[in-house]
């Protein structure tokens, strides 16, 4: 998924979880940090409003935000499940990118039900 996609469907599933941006970078403060720093989290919350509003963020952060929040305890409330396709060594270069692009569309299809 792109950067656009990815930004949309964090912002629906924080409506999902009632979160608003700032309790994302709350709990992912929370998440990447052992220490609790008042300053420090308000910079992280402003980051992730941020990150969510910027076409130019990396697909690869935006992807972290969602894992984090795909194992917080209250989404496991919702009931719902993202798909992820994770990248192996095993499977060979056509069989790889044919898993790829089903992920892809699999997750296009799931973010429509949203």
């Amino acid at each position: 998924m792109g950067t656009i996609e990815l930004q949309k469907e964090i912002k629906t599933i924080l409506a999902k979880l009632d979160w608003s941006q700032k309790r994302l970078g709350r709990e992912v403060y929370m998440a990447k940090f052992d220490h609790d720093n008042d300053d420090e989290i308000r910079q992280y919350e402003e980051k992730i409003k941020k990150d969510l509003s910027r076409p130019t963020i990396k697909p690869e952060l935006l992807t972290s935000y969602l894992d984090i929040i795909s194992q917080h305890r209250d989404f496991e409330k919702l009931d719902v499940v993202l798909p992820t396709y994770y990248k192996s060594d095993v499977l060979e270069g056509p069989v790889e990118k044919g898993l790829g692009d089903i992920s892809k569309m699999v997750s296009l299809l799931v973010g429509e039900e949203f």
